[in-house]
């Protein structure tokens, strides 16, 4: 099976342990990997623009994002490429008619959504066949959207799920392909359930994959 890759400029240590089952597996070939190298808007800048459309709830998640992202190691993502020579290609422009006819051209099966892109769309939601895969940290039946865990613990809820899906147009919606329940603990903080639900979950991309 050929497989394009979606991310951004880096890999963390959660996205390289995706990955690697996946790169080190004969059944499958990592043919392309499509870089969204678009500059990250400012957390002032996200504000800002937000405050203007008057999403005040989205403005805290906003600033509860800044403070509790995952500080892990992270190598360049051209230099994870160059190391497996893998294709790769950068771009500013995600959703171009350049970009999908790449995916084309190199005929690939799957796209694994790994980092960066925002919301994905169309034409990249049906440019392979077997469409766009994704995780989603939390249960996309009653929670869409970021953070992870934050309203699973604000909601007393006894459990977290986890989801790979196959993604369709909107906000984390999609058909589930692997799903996995996280056990959520007394004394558990947003942090700690992050951290074991990511943890939990480094496999998950690799049992969807071979599902499809």
């Amino acid at each position: 099976m050929k497989v394009g890759l979606l991310t951004d400029n880096s890999l963390s240590d959660f996205r390289l342990k995706t990955i690697d089952p996946i790169i080190n597996d004969k059944l499958f070939t990592v043919e392309l990997v499509i870089i969204d190298d678009r500059p990250e808007k400012s957390l002032t800048e996200k504000l800002r623009s937000n405050i203007k459309r008057g999403r005040g709830a989205y403005i805290f998640i906003l600033a509860l994002k800044s403070i509790l992202r995952r500080k892990n190691k992270a190598i360049q993502t051209k230099e994870y490429c160059q190391k497996n020579n893998i294709e790769f290609l950068e771009t500013k422009a995600p959703y171009s008619r350049e970009i999908a006819s790449q995916i084309k051209l190199h005929k690939l099966d799957v796209l694994l959504l790994i980092g960066g892109h925002g919301i994905v769309k169309e034409p990249l939601l049906s440019a392979a066949p077997l469409g766009v895969l994704s995780y989603h940290h939390g249960d996309m039946r009653k929670y869409r959207g970021f953070p992870p865990a934050l309203w699973e613990l604000y909601n007393n809820e006894t459990e977290m799920g986890v989801t790979v899906q196959i993604l369709t147009a909107g906000l984390d919606c999609g058909i589930p392909i692997e799903e996995k329940t996280i056990e959520i603990h007394a004394a558990d903080n947003l942090k700690t359930l992050t951290d074991r639900a990511f943890i939990e979950s480094e496999g998950m991309m690799y049992a969807a994959l071979k599902k499809l």
